[in-house]
């Protein structure tokens, strides 16, 4: 009779099992990847990928230091935010100071790249990412340092509108 009745257990478990439905717009996919939002890091470890966000290849380097980024706007504290939240300073250090060649290259670019501001030995490079935070790199000519910050779109002001100049003509 146990015997029975464990095998009638059985079989019902596996029935149900078999027949179970899965709960309706769950379809385990997402539409766009985390990994998009993410910041890159190996091994929990900020990394930045400086040709990844300027176009222009960078003589080798290391990071020093990567903090967090806390605008005094936002109410978080300082221990509950991390650079893998993606608002992050970041200081790089040059193994090298890059020879002329490199700052003709970034030369180059800046022609054909308006998110490049160059100011005598001061260089600034600033663009949206594809999620709509933005990415700021600057350091200065014959220096090691180069400061990489990243703002989410959260954190990002929206661009005031221009307003129409005042001497064009309206047709009537």
């Amino acid at each position: 009779m146990t015997i029975i009745l464990c095998i009638l257990l059985t079989a019902a478990t596996i029935a149900s099992c078999h027949h179970s439905r899965t709960i309706e717009g769950t379809d385990n996919g997402d539409t766009v990847a985390a990994s998009e939002f993410a910041p890159q890091t190996e091994n929990g470890k900020l990394t930045v990928n400086l040709q990844h966000i300027t176009a222009v290849r960078f003589p080798k380097y290391k990071m020093e230091k990567a903090t967090p980024y806390i605008p005094d706007s936002v109410s978080l504290a300082a221990d509950e935010e991390t650079v893998a939240s993606g608002n992050y300073t970041a200081t790089l250090l040059l193994d090298t100071i890059p020879d002329k060649n490199f700052y003709e290259a970034i030369g180059l670019a800046a022609q054909h790249d308006t998110c490049w501001n160059i100011n005598k030995s001061s260089y600034t490079y600033e663009r949206k990412d594809k999620t709509g935070g933005i990415y700021k790199v600057t350091f200065s000519k014959d220096s090691r340092q180069i400061i990489v910050t990243h703002l989410n779109r959260e954190l990002v002001k929206p661009e005031p509108r221009q307003k129409p100049k005042a001497n064009s003509k309206k047709h009537l």
